[in-house]
């Protein structure tokens, strides 16, 4: 609290007190770049942010926990007694004198005071004035030469380790010389001593910050050092000594990173019947909320979806808050009918070109069996699998070049996604063994 009591003591302000508590509201969550703008209590007398800060308004500048800790007057509380003396000339020690008349008044003489609604009712060459709150009584002074001298003291209770706000308002009643005045706990100044307008009538406040520390009863004192015999006419009104309370709440600021980019994949192409799982990814993943909602246009809301059919599938990524992503991903038609050919002629001499004889395939058939047999109608070769190829050999052998005759019986998938058995046969020529 020191910088929040340092900025305190020169500062005008009414002691209108409110409940010390205050909040600075829920923990916020923004989006990245946002910002928003906090807002300290209304009717503190002083705070101060996590930042330093002494403004009532600040920007949030990043994630993290700000906080304030503000001043506040406690309600109803003044240690004063006739501080603004409704009372009369009591309940307060002075070493000046109370007025006794002469020429121009009550106060015709020098280190003389009185209380008043008015001070040209106590000298006829003091200005018309009315008391601080406009209507009541004041002490007006007719200042001396004496220093250090007592204009106004008062001895109050106070409880230890609580900061106290000691105010005052003083005026000038003649324009010559304005008081200097000197405000003082135990004798020990406060603050600067506040020098009164040279214009009358102008009432300017006093005000600063003291600690009780272990303190329980203290003097308070209002000391005059003008010691100008010509002017240092003046007026005191509404003296207060009121213990102050601190508040501090704290808000938490969390800003997200920025939105990342939707992955859907790259699609390709689907045949007839055939499906495709489509999985949503994130880019960087983690993203803080994870309340984070899938909205396809199939109107499915998973992270994945089975694609049953060719087209184009839209997705919205959203958190409701910072998240909005979108993307699509497409699946192009494709026949998938099976497309099969057989070569005439293959060399199965190792030099790792055309050495073994198989099917050549554009789409994988449903199933397949083939049979390859000599010029006596012996078989040399069978496989049900349309990617094994013979290389040549019959059991670990090479045999004779020459021609050799193969059938063929397999499942074609149809354009229309349907299928049928196909047959077929044919020769081979094996040219160039080793």
């Amino acid at each position: 609290m020191g910088l929040i009591l340092g900025s305190l003591w020169s500062m005008p302000v009414e002691l209108n007190a409110q409940a010390c508590a205050f909040s600075l509201g829920p923990d916020t969550t923004l989006c990245a770049g946002q910002y928003v703008l906090l807002h300290g209590p209304d009717g503190a007398l002083a705070m101060e942010w996590q930042n330093g800060q002494q403004s009532q308004l600040i920007n949030t500048e990043g994630s993290g926990t700000y906080w304030c800790t503000a001043l506040f007057p406690i309600t109803g509380d003044n240690e004063v007694q006739n501080g603004d003396f409704s009372m009369g000339d009591t309940l307060f020690t002075t070493d000046f004198t109370y007025g006794w008349g002469g020429s121009w008044g009550l106060l015709s003489s020098e280190g003389t005071y009185a209380i008043t609604t008015d001070p040209v009712l106590v000298h006829n060459n003091f200005t018309p004035c009315t008391d601080h709150s406009g209507s009541g009584q004041m002490l007006v002074v007719n200042g001396s030469g004496l220093a250090d001298a007592d204009i106004w003291c008062q001895t109050v209770e106070v409880t230890p380790n609580t900061p106290y706000a000691f105010s005052a308002w003083l005026m000038s009643t003649t324009p010559s010389n304005p008081a200097i005045m000197d405000f003082q706990v135990n004798g020990q100044s406060l603050g600067t001593p506040l020098l009164a307008s040279s214009t009358t009538c102008e009432w300017d406040q006093f005000y600063a910050v003291w600690n009780s520390g272990a303190e329980t009863s203290v003097t308070i004192c209002i000391i005059n050092q003008q010691l100008a015999l010509d002017g240092n006419d003046f007026a005191l009104d509404d003296i207060e000594f009121a213990p102050l309370c601190t508040w501090t709440d704290s808000i938490e600021i969390t800003v997200m990173p920025p939105q990342p980019t939707l992955d859907l994949g790259t699609g390709g192409d689907l045949c007839p019947g055939e499906t495709a799982e489509v999985m949503a990814a994130l880019a960087p993943p983690g993203w803080p909320d994870p309340d984070i909602t899938y909205a396809w246009s199939t109107g499915e809301n998973t992270p994945g979806i089975t694609v049953p059919e060719p087209g184009t599938y839209a997705l919205t990524v959203s958190d409701g808050h910072c998240l909005n992503v979108q993307g699509a991903v497409s699946f192009l038609p494709d026949t998938c009918g099976t497309d099969l050919s057989m070569p005439n002629v293959f060399t199965p001499n190792g030099d790792g070109i055309n050495d073994g004889f198989g099917p050549i395939l554009v789409n994988p058939p449903l199933w397949f069996a083939m049979e390859i047999r000599n010029r006596w109608g012996q078989v040399v070769f069978s496989t049900q699998s349309a990617n094994n190829r013979w290389n040549g050999r019959v059991e670990g052998g090479l045999v004779p070049a020459g021609t050799y005759f193969w059938t063929i019986r397999y499942g074609k998938l149809l354009n229309s996604g349907g299928s049928s058995e196909e047959h077929a046969s044919g020769v081979v020529t094996l040219l160039g063994t080793p």
